[in-house]
């Protein structure tokens, strides 16, 4: 075995070639017949802005594109896109054929260390990205290989061959099939060892590709000859990656199922913060509106915005006071709520997170919050069993400032957050604590005791609930920071 596995890693790979108009294994090819190029969209970016992002995402700060004619369509779209910050070189297929080793030892010379090799018909995630650039970066090959299923490989595409060996160990005998049913052998055996399914990701060092007499041998594609070279080396390592990491969008199904994968991504991240009710009802109503703002290329922000004024059309409805416009107040409410979790959903389903964004959702949901405990207080005066009584007003008065100290606290947690010294001198009891309230500061739950209260008619109670539940985080938070509450920044 080539003793460079043992070798520590110098350097982080920063740099990935996309290959715009056909797949590793399928170089030169004419992928439209697959149903999915460079400009099909997925949860509303077209594939290849989301693999451009994705990477960038992921730490790759070079991007090299071999483009057929879509080239201008694509330069267009990036040139015109502020999320785009790596640096993108543009390779024409015209003057760069991919199955040239002359175009692969012109990116050779470009190239230091090892890169990542991508074909653009695929949703990846980020982190597997991540992943490969900090276990390739010591010279090994890298070939991304789909879940083996354990019978034996009958010729048809996806169905492969699996003994009881482990495909992360190196060294081992394998025998990759493309996702067009093309063997690539790359070790010479009687009985192969294992058979996976290969996708179009791999890990290269440039040397390889650089390697003209290895290339040119025996002609064929350079992608496969220089993988071939890897294998008589010994520093090839198959990589199993999971379906939610890796989806080939070519097939009848691709589609569908690339998005969903995202959509359950997505739902993995946020389930840590969201509440029960966010988390089995909010989000999955949501999930419908996402995909309709993302087909109508509506941003976060606007689906913000629509989510405060449903919100204040709501509390208007509550200041009302008749059981009908409560009951109707209570339901848009609840539509504000699901919408509201839309702008999160979208913005990191289309790479446009902000600070701005973030700092605008939480300043539209604590005006919606007080809308609604000011349109409840209001719809309390002139309806129920405190009408024309202060008392309503009064609850009202103290769950809005409460609500207004509140929002004060958590902008100074999060002040403290960004600042590692100072977060150091609260104490790892209260850093906990303090994460506990800023995870649950975002909690909707309440919206649906707001709904089941105005089912009942007695909407007036809940402003019981929101001044005391108020004062009661604002006692727990101020505790937590009550050594940094007036300390200098």
């Amino acid at each position: 075995m080539d003793g460079t596995l043992h070798k520590p890693a110098t350097s982080v790979i920063d740099t990935a070639i996309l290959l715009a108009s056909s797949g590793i294994f399928t170089l030169g090819a004419n992928q439209e017949k697959s149903g999915a190029g460079t400009l099909t969209k997925v949860s509303g970016l077209t594939l290849f802005q989301r693999a451009v992002l994705t990477l960038q995402r992921a730490g790759i700060s070079q991007i090299w594109v071999l483009a057929g004619r879509e080239e201008k369509t694509l330069r267009t779209m990036i040139q015109g896109d502020p999320r785009v910050e790596a640096a993108i070189r543009w390779l024409p297929v015209r003057e760069f054929p991919p199955t040239d080793p002359q175009t692969w030892e012109a990116l050779s010379g470009e190239i230091k260390g090892s890169c990542v090799i991508i074909g653009c018909h695929a949703v990846f995630s980020p982190s597997l990205i991540q992943s490969l650039r900090m276990v390739g970066s010591d010279g090994r090959v890298l070939v991304a290989v789909g879940q083996a299923e354990t019978h034996r490989y009958t010729g048809n595409p996806g169905v492969v061959f699996q003994e009881d060996v482990d495909p992360s160990a190196l060294g081992t005998t394998v025998v990759f099939h493309d996702r067009h049913n093309a063997p690539l052998e790359l070790a010479a055996a009687e009985t192969p060892t294992a058979s996976f399914i290969a996708e179009d990701l791999v890990v290269l060092p440039a040397r390889l590709l650089g390697v003209s007499g290895v290339l040119q041998a025996g002609g064929g594609n350079p992608v496969r000859l220089a993988l071939e070279q890897a294998a008589i080396e010994g520093i090839i390592q198959p990589v199993p990656i999971a379906a939610s990491q890796y989806s080939d969008v070519r097939g009848p199904n691709g589609l569908h199922v690339a998005e969903r994968n995202l959509y359950q991504s997505l739902q993995s991240l946020k389930g840590g913060m969201d509440g029960i009710i966010d988390r089995y009802v909010n989000r999955k109503l949501s999930g419908i509106f996402t995909q309709v703002f993302l087909k109508f290329g509506v941003s976060p922000n606007m689906i913000t915005m629509a989510s405060m004024v449903i919100g204040l059309i709501a509390a208007g409805f509550f200041a009302l006071g008749s059981y009908q416009f409560g009951l109707v107040g209570a339901l848009l409410f609840q539509l504000s709520v699901v919408i509201d979790c839309c702008d999160g959903e979208v913005a990191r389903l289309t790479f446009s997170e902000s600070r701005f964004g973030q700092e605008l959702d939480i300043w539209a949901d604590n005006v919606v919050h007080m809308a609604i405990f000011a349109g409840i207080a209001a719809g309390a005066y002139v309806h129920g069993p405190w009408e024309g009584t202060n008392l309503p007003l009064l609850l009202g008065t103290v769950a809005i400032v409460a609500n207004m100290i509140s929002l004060w606290l958590v902008n100074r947690a999060r002040f403290l957050r960004s600042r590692p010294r100072a977060l150091r001198r609260l104490g790892e009891s209260a850093r906990t604590r303090m994460e506990f309230m800023l995870g649950n500061v975002t909690n909707r739950d309440f919206s649906v005791i707001v709904l089941l209260m105005a089912c009942v008619d007695i909407l007036g109670w809940f402003l019981w609930i929101a001044a005391i539940g108020s004062w009661v985080f604002i006692a727990s938070m101020g505790w937590i920071l009550r050594n940094s509450l007036f300390s200098r920044a």
